[in-house]
């Protein structure tokens, strides 16, 4: 028996047999046809202010749930105003379905109102692009842009939908759902004995080997096999930026990040390797430096499910293609009788390193934004998700936040997109509702979507926002002022009372100038079961340390001045006693 279906409620039906349980969209001439569907099915359409963060949205959705994040707007400035969020999805390859509705197949061409050829634009920034000329391709357009947003190296795709084809009529046999087929993760592995013969050679034969671990780690679900690895291998690893949460913070043998702003000691750690076991990472210039002048001591075996990155910025001497849930699986045991002293040895020496050149001390007599970091991260649940934008701010909460999860930790790597982070907590929040998560902003970054926090009011999230408020674009005018003799250029922000900014969206909201009301306004937001936003008025002139200037090698990571590092050594007060005292000072 034979039944038909409208094209838009075809499309809605195909969501909801992928499982899609969350849209993120904005609706517009070219989709009210799918909008028309939406209304009448299962799956949940969340209403965003601007499609910029529609596109956020998915992406944050995607990490925490660990599956492609769906997004929807119209042709024209909606699809273009989905761009910046698949492109950083492309960025930190994140599994996301965008689709667009696009003008009616006979007007495509004619320059039409609203029309954009968004698959056009989208080729360099998605593994792939459709166009849904045929109904009759619709489902196998929908299933395979999900199998290839999720198998290999994930990443975004994009299914444009003409208007005129989201309203024709198919003919569809009456059990055709049950027919259809759902994709599913393919593993890569293609790794020979061979492979694995010159991987074992290589790594037990160093005497400093060092793993880093990047944000294949997460993707690929890997992270207990990593911690398993490195326990049994007792090869001492650091992460990339990305890669925060792959290892927990206290493991002796983790050593942080590394990077233009990650510790010193990781930093030296690389340049001193004799053997890189680099696993899923792509060698960004972020935490290369100056490429010709990183890890000059090292022969790197380089672990990816993409082989396009063998050899592609650094010379890789074995290049395993796999997936690291399966790469963990086969890798061969290489710690023995004779490396296990070296690599002792070579612990230690990254111990003293680490003891050399910490990250500067939290005082809590001085109200800047690691002060501010260290004190949400005291007083929040242990598995609080956090979202941050791009700044300063970011920086120091990858720093200074120790208690992080895996996929707990959602940044903009890549892209470096400011405006990413509250949207992401808003999909990390409808991927995890019974979670405490927080968006740690700057003032520059949270104008650019703060828009969104009637999204949340309406969708009753309760992501909390603290806004770490210095009047600048503090990572610009840091560089103005360390590379461009303080020529402070554009960057003095003049900032809205963002209190009452939250009032007015029916938030509840506190502003905090010192640790004592910061701690007050924290306890309560965390006690709040709705959106809560932070005001935080931070040091205004504050930079980021350590740091590879742009241009620079990892062994040039400036440091902070002789005279600061002399008081790290001085005993701090813990939070308890710093906030009584200051409470009696206030």
């Amino acid at each position: 028996m034979k039944i038909k279906l409208r094209g838009a409620d075809y499309v809605v039906k195909i969501l909801e047999l992928l499982e899609v349980d969350s849209l993120f969209a904005y609706p517009g001439g070219a989709v009210l046809p799918i909008y028309d569907a939406l209304a009448n099915g299962n799956v949940k359409d969340i209403l965003v202010r601007h499609e910029q963060a529609a596109s956020f949205a998915a992406n944050g959705y995607a990490r925490v749930k660990g599956k492609p994040g769906f997004c929807l707007a119209t042709s024209g400035p909606g699809a273009t105003n989905l761009v910046t969020g698949i492109a950083d999805a492309y960025a930190d390859s994140i599994p996301m379905v965008a689709i667009t509705g696009q003008v009616m197949l006979h007007l495509i061409g004619t320059d039409a109102f609203q029309e954009t050829d968004i698959t056009g634009i989208c080729l360099p920034i998605t593994k792939k692009t459709y166009l849904i000329k045929n109904l009759d391709k619709a489902a196998q357009i929908f299933t395979e842009a999900y199998e290839v947003a999720i198998n290999g190296r994930p990443g975004p795709v994009l299914i444009d939908i003409p208007r005129s084809v989201q309203g024709e009529y198919i003919e569809l046999e009456e059990n055709w759902e049950e027919t259809f087929v759902k994709p599913v993760l393919k593993r890569v592995y293609k790794a020979t004995e061979q492979d694995w013969a010159k991987a074992k050679a290589l790594v037990a034969g160093a005497k400093k080997p060092l793993i880093i671990a990047g944000h294949g780690n997460l993707l690929s679900d890997s992270w207990k096999e990593i911690r398993e690895f490195v326990d049994r291998e007792q090869i001492p690893a650091i992460s990339t930026i990305l890669g925060i949460g792959v290892f927990e913070s206290d493991n002796p043998l983790y050593f942080s990040w590394l990077g233009m702003h990650g510790m010193k000691y990781a930093n030296q750690a690389v340049q001193e390797a004799d053997v890189i076991l680099a696993l899923g990472i792509r060698f960004d210039d972020r935490i290369t430096g100056r490429l010709k002048d990183f890890a000059p001591n090292a022969r790197v075996l380089h672990i990816d499910i993409d082989n396009s990155e063998d050899n592609k910025n650094v010379p890789t001497e074995v290049f395993i293609h796999a997936d690291l849930k399966l790469a963990f699986q086969n890798f061969p045991l290489t710690r023995n009788a004779e490396n296990s002293a070296d690599r002792e040895a070579w612990v230690a020496y990254l111990n003293s390193l680490r003891a050399q050149f910490p990250i500067k001390p939290v005082d809590y007599d001085i109200f800047n934004m690691i002060t501010a970091i260290d004190v949400l991260e005291k007083l929040s649940p242990d598995d609080m998700i956090v979202a941050t934008d791009v700044g300063q701010h970011q920086m120091w909460s990858s720093q200074y936040l120790n208690k992080l999860q895996p996929n707990h930790f959602l940044t903009s790597g890549g892209l470096g997109s400011m405006g990413f982070g509250f949207p992401a907590a808003m999909g990390a929040q409808a991927a995890a509702p019974d979670k405490n998560v927080w968006c740690i902003t700057g003032d520059g970054s949270f104008q650019m979507n703060l828009q969104e926090l009637i999204t949340c009011v309406q969708e009753q999230w309760p992501v909390k926002i603290l806004v770490l408020d210095n009047n600048y674009l503090g990572m610009v005018r840091q560089w103005q002022e360390q590379f461009y003799s303080r020529n402070y250029s554009g960057v003095d922000l003049l900032n809205p009372n963002f209190v009452k900014l939250a009032e007015a969206y029916g938030i509840e909201s506190a502003e905090a100038t010192n640790v004592v009301e910061l701690a007050d306004a924290i306890n309560k937001a965390n006690k709040c079961k709705g959106p809560f936003l932070v005001h935080a008025r931070v040091l205004k002139e504050d930079n980021v340390l350590p740091m590879v200037a742009p241009g620079a090698s990892l062994s040039e990571t400036i440091y902070y001045p002789a005279n600061e590092v002399k008081d790290f050594a001085k005993k701090k007060l813990n939070l308890e006693d710093a906030t009584k005292q200051l409470a009696y000072k206030v």
